[in-house]
C-alpha cells in the first residue's frame, strides 16, 4: 500500500492553506467592491450629464410666463415646429443671434437663453429676462409689472373685472374699486399665454381668462383664436 497517498497535510501546510483561502476571499470581495463603486460613479456622470444637457427637464406643456419675485420673467415657450422647413441647429443659431443682437445694447445678460430643444414636431425653449421690460423690448409683446398707481398712467382699465379668491373666480368688481387701491400690483399683458405671479391674485379681468390656483392664470381667447389677444389685467397682493 502506498502510505503516501494516505499521508496527512502537515499543520503548517494546513494553516497556509487556510491563508491562501482568506486571501482569495478578500481579492474577491475587493473586486466586488471596486465594481460597486465604479457601477455608482458612472451612475453619478451620468445623473450629472444628463442635468447638465437638460435631458432631466420635463418640459412645460404649455407656452407659461412666470414673474419672479425679484423681477425677472421667465417664458417656457411650446410651438410647433417642422423638421421638414427647418434645422434644429440653425433655430438655436438664429435664437442666439437675436439674443446677442439685443444684450448688445441692452447690456450684458438681460436675455439670457437657458434650453431650447426639439421633441417630434414641438419645439421648447426656456429664456430668462431681466425685467418685464426686457421681454416687451425682446419680444415686442405687451407686458407691463408695477403698482396700479403707475400702472394708471399708461392703461385705462377698461375691462370687465371679477374678485378671485383661493384661485377661485367671484362676483363682477368695478374698475374703480381697484384703481382706488394704488398699491395693489398689477400685471398687465396681451398675449395668450399662462401667467404665474409671485404673490395671490385677488382682481382679474373676466373675458379671456382661466385660474389655475391661486397664483396661476391662463389666458386664451373665447373663440379659440389663438391669433387675436386683448388686453388682459392680473392684479395681485
Amino acid at each position: 500500500m502506498n502510505e503516501g497517498k494516505n499521508k496527512r497535510p502537515s499543520s503548517k501546510e494546513a494553516k497556509a492553506k487556510r491563508n491562501q483561502t482568506k486571501r482569495n476571499k478578500a481579492v474577491r470581495n475587493r473586486v466586488i467592491a471596486l465594481c460597486v463603486i465604479a457601477v455608482a460613479l458612472i451612475a453619478a456622470i451620468a445623473v450629472l450629464v444628463c442635468k447638465l444637457t437638460g435631458v432631466f427637464d420635463k418640459a412645460t406643456e404649455m407656452s407659461t410666463l412666470t414673474l419672479t419675485e425679484d423681477g425677472k420673467v421667465i417664458c417656457e415657450e411650446v410651438t410647433s415646429f417642422d423638421e421638414d422647413f427647418y434645422d434644429k441647429g440653425d433655430l438655436k443659431k438664429f435664437v442666439k443671434s437675436e439674443i446677442a443682437k439685443y444684450n448688445d445694447k441692452a447690456g450684458s445678460g438681460k436675455v439670457k437663453l437657458d434650453s431650447l430643444k426639439v421633441s417630434g414636431k414641438t419645439a421648447y425653449a426656456k429664456t430668462t429676462y431681466a425685467s418685464y421690460k426686457d421681454y416687451r423690448d425682446f419680444t415686442g409683446i405687451e407686458l407691463y409689472v408695477g403698482k396700479v398707481q403707475n400702472a394708471k398712467k399708461t392703461y385705462d382699465f377698461a375691462d370687465a373685472f371679477v374678485t378671485v379668491k383661493e384661485g377661485v373666480k367671484g362676483t363682477s368688481v368695478e374698475t374703480l374699486d381697484i384703481t382706488s387701491q394704488p398699491k395693489l400690483k398689477v400685471l398687465v399683458v396681451k398675449e395668450n399665454i399662462t401667467v404665474v405671479v409671485p404673490g395671490e391674485v385677488i382682481y382679474v379681468s373676466d373675458g379671456a381668462t382661466t385660474m389655475v390656483d391661486k397664483n396661476t392664470v391662463t389666458i386664451a381667447q373665447p373663440d379659440g383664436n389663438e391669433d387675436a389677444t386683448q388686453l388682459t389685467y392680473i392684479l395681485y397682493e
